[in-house]
């Protein structure tokens, strides 16, 4: 499940960098304010690199305890990644100063997700047929 994770978490990278150029090339620097700062600054590619890593660790972890303590561990997995990316869906609305930067900063939520979760998945999956 190990490999699983950082091969998912290489792949989200290059896919948000990717996306983060994409984004500033489409609709210009993606600019946010965080909370408790008056002034907004630009979406830094240092900062999403790092926020897609820990989602990788945070996967592996959730992925690792359902496979410990669940029978049937992909639902459960599956179901706490959808929530969790619903709800982390909420915060780029309350920090972007543009509704353009918060669906990028979606965009790059979901094009981080499909690689750590579904390779997490697939090694559930194999996981649970050996």
């Amino acid at each position: 499940m190990l490999k699983a994770a950082i091969l998912g978490v290489i792949g989200a990278v290059v896919a948000v960098a990717i996306t983060l150029l994409i984004a500033d090339a489409v609709s210009g620097p993606l600019l946010v304010t965080a909370a408790g700062a008056d002034v907004a600054e630009e979406a830094p590619l240092a900062g999403a690199i790092m926020f897609t890593v820990l989602g990788g660790v945070i996967g592996l972890g959730i992925a690792a305890l359902a496979k410990r303590f669940l029978g049937n561990p992909v639902p459960a997995f599956l179901g706490i990644c959808i929530v969790g990316l619903i709800v982390f869906g909420i915060f780029p609305f309350t920090a972007a100063e543009e509704t353009a930067t918060a669906i990028w900063l979606n965009v790059m939520h979901v094009v981080a997700a499909i690689p750590i979760v579904g390779l997490l998945t697939q090694a559930l999956q194999n996981s649970d047929a050996s």
